[in-house]
């Protein structure tokens, strides 16, 4: 009996329990007076074949279970015989439903390896049984609520939502209450709504609504009731845990009128407001987020940037919960927050991510917004005088804002996509209001933190300006529409404007130029420059690398020279091992190289950084969500990526699809750079307020790049061969 009884000293949950969760699901259907078990391995076995579930009973006999074609069980005393195998196949085997009341004595146990000793090794052994909970339960400091929307995020190889879970179920819970609604996955014990409580290192599931919509604000509502009645406490936190989106949602994301229904629900049925709302989900530090949070919260937390797939530290967040009980919504939010960042560093997010968080005091909201509806009200009357300063200053502010996610420049779409805008930098540029406003939004926003991925200043609060999907308008402060009519005045405008700057081709300082040009622009009329390298085939240059940050327009006092590094023009590939590789264009950004892809057949960003030893891997994938950005991930084994290169040919621009490439070792996926000075190629696309770009080459004859003794004047003064003057 040794080697069971050191099977049971391991099932205390570690981190390495995990493991079981990444290659088989364990799904509990609670009904009435009835329960069922359903098992499927859901990602691809490599080593570990066998899953094994044990049960001990109230008499501390141990018995392992082995299914009838039925669904039946047969229950065999472990002795020195081979334990027998619960499954080996990936066939899903649920065993007929249990009376409650002849299994709430029993603990259950899951294993999986290819033998006990291999279980024992591996540590993949979890108990996921261990009886009913008596409800309601004694009250608590806290009751923490976790509204946990699996979608894509519990699915493929990663399991995000289950990994938290693991998080929860390593927290200490002595002072809360920790309570979830799960559901909204494909993934095997996700397709229903499961209510569940996590104490004393055990998951309890409590209750199968069976298949409900979990974007439906009924189904949060009645969560954060059902919590309340059961769950009593001093103070409430309820966390939503999915995608995110800011004012946006689609069928498994709550759009901000979704929210605001559930919040208004919520609200009538409680005594008073909750202590805080935490968005573990990306792009939901808005401000019209907290507008409609503040609503039923006092305090909020969450991120203006897209999260990392892993978001906050859960075992980090209750272990300090227990460790110095929070008196409020504030004090909790500082826990998420350095939860949040602690957990980025340990990931490794924290250094190649454009990571920040924020806590917000939504009891100083008010104030702001009251202030902000004269700034709207003045703003919106600005722009139907329709005259061309106030359109200028406007479109240069703009483009000079910091945008969520960190795309390319924020402008003004005319599709149906939101643009996120730092409202803080947008304020420091709008006048005479930005003193005052942001006064109050250093009220509002008591506490954050930010990495050097985000340009100063950036990352406390979003705006999410929409000119073309304006529903959540319906749920906001006055303030919002008035500043969105304004924005509709602006745009009419921008696109009325005709006006296209135009420059001339010189030679550096007046010296004789041979492949090599110079473009020379009058400053005010520049908006921004963008720069765009390759190597030219035929007449026509493959794009390889572009920096739309090259130039943004700024008050300049004397002319301005901006050389452009011809050593970047060379040849970019996407490699997935040595042998299979695509062209692909990438953009430059904060450190990092960024390419739009084809992931899985879904658009997709990846982001690579470069190593101690130059080298290209890949840092972040972010993919779309049914038009949704998502969190940051993970490639998986098994990916399929579409790169895709541009071509520039008589001033315009033509996107092509690579061929696609599929993920095998992630180790060798890396980026290639081939450099060929004689086919380097450099151009530049300029544009005033109208956004409309004009291109022009600089280098289009190789020879771009200055070499150690060039006898160039241009290399000799300036280190360039080609760039831009821009007269004052």
């Amino acid at each position: 009996m040794k080697k069971l009884f050191l099977l049971l000293s391991i099932f205390t949950l570690s981190p390495q329990a995990l493991a079981l969760y990444d290659l088989a699901a364990i799904n509990l259907i609670p009904k009435a007076d009835k329960i069922s078990f359903c098992f499927e391995y859901d990602t691809q076995l490599d080593s570990a074949k066998n899953l094994y579930i044990a049960v001990i009973t109230k008499k501390a006999e141990i018995l392992f279970v082995e299914p009838t074609p039925e669904g039946d069980v047969i229950l065999t005393q472990w002795a020195n015989n081979d334990v027998p195998i619960f499954s080996n196949n990936p066939k899903k085997i649920c065993l007929n439903p249990f009376a409650k009341s002849d299994i709430q004595p029993l603990q259950l146990y899951a294993g999986i390896g290819n033998s006990l000793e291999d279980v024992i090794a591996q540590n993949r052994i979890i108990k996921f049984f261990d009886g009913f909970p008596e409800l309601p339960k004694p009250e608590k400091a806290w009751t923490v609520m976790v509204y946990m929307v699996g979608a894509d995020l519990e699915q493929a190889e990663h399991h995000w939502a289950s990994k938290d879970i693991l998080e929860m179920l390593q927290g200490s819970h002595k002072t809360s209450h920790l309570v979830l609604t799960t559901g909204g996955s494909t993934r095997n014990g996700w397709t229903s709504v499961k209510r569940s409580l996590i104490e004393n290192g055990q998951q309890y599931v409590i209750e199968d609504l069976g298949e409900k919509n979990m974007a439906a604000p009924q189904t949060l509502s009645d969560f954060v009731t059902w919590s309340k009645t059961n769950f009593p406490a001093q103070h409430y936190a309820l966390i939503l845990w999915n995608h995110g989106g800011g004012t946006e949602g689609n069928g498994k994301i709550m759009s901000l009128n979704q929210l605001h229904q559930a919040y208004q629900t919520i609200r009538q049925q409680i005594e008073k407001t909750l202590d805080i709302i935490v968005y573990d989900a990306s792009l939901m530090a808005s401000i019209e987020v907290a507008e409609v949070t503040a609503t039923l919260a006092n305090a909020m937390a969450a991120s203006a940037e897209l999260e990392p797939a892993h978001g906050i530290d859960y075992a980090h967040l209750l272990n300090n919960i227990d460790a110095s009980s929070p008196d409020n919504g504030l004090d909790f939010a500082s826990l998420v927050k350095t939860a949040y960042i602690e957990q980025t560093k340990n990931q490794g997010t924290f250094d190649s991510s454009p990571i920040t968080y924020s806590v917000f005091d939504l009891t100083q909201l008010a104030s702001f917004s009251e202030k902000f509806e004269q700034f709207a009200i003045e703003f919106k009357e600005l722009f139907k005088q329709k005259t061309f300063l106030n359109y200028e200053t406007l479109c240069r502010v703009l483009n000079r804002t910091p945008s969520y996610p960190q795309i390319e420049n924020a402008l003004l779409r005319t599709d149906n996509q939101a643009i996120r805008l730092d409202l803080y930098n947008l304020l420091q540029m709008v006048e005479p209001y930005s003193t005052e406003l942001l006064n109050h939004l250093d009220q509002i926003i008591v506490d954050y933190e930010t990495n050097d991925k985000l340009q100063p200043q950036a990352g406390r609060l979003s705006i999410d300006i929409n000119i073309i999907n304006t529903a959540h308008l319906d749920v906001l402060p006055k303030a919002y529409r008035e500043l969105n009519e304004g924005l509709v005045y602006y745009d009419e405008r921008r696109q009325a404007d005709k006006f296209t700057p135009t420059g001339s081709i010189v030679c550096f300082r007046g010296f004789m130029c041979a492949c090599g040009q110079w473009l020379e622009l009058q400053a005010d009329d520049i908006l921004g420059i963008e720069a765009y390298f390759g190597q030219n085939t035929d007449n026509i240059v493959d794009i390889y690398l572009i920096d739309k940050s090259f130039y943004q327009y700024q008050e300049l006092s004397e002319d301005l020279n901006l050389g452009v590094d011809g050593h970047k023009a060379c040849q970019y590939q996407f490699c997935v091992d040595e042998e299979h590789c695509e062209n692909i264009t990438l953009t430059e950004q904060n450190n990092q190289l960024v390419a739009d892809v084809l992931l899985n057949n879904s658009p997709a960003l990846l982001s690579f950084c470069q190593t101690a030893e130059n080298v290209w891997t890949i840092c972040d994938v972010v993919p779309q969500v049914e038009g949704i950005w998502g969190r940051n991930d993970v490639l998986s084994s098994g990916d399929s990526i579409v790169p895709h290169t541009l071509h520039l040919k008589t001033d315009e621009l033509e996107k092509r699809q690579e061929q696609a490439l599929i993920v095998d070792d992630l180790a060798s996926v890396t980026l290639k750079r081939h450099c060929d000075p004689e086919k380097g190629a450099i151009s530049v696309a300029y544009y005033s307020l109208n956004q409309e770009r004009q291109f022009e080459r600089l280098c289009h004859c190789g020879s771009c790049i200055c070499q150690e003794g060039d006898t160039d004047p241009g290399c000799q003064e300036g280190g360039f061969k080609s760039g831009v003057i821009l007269q004052k």
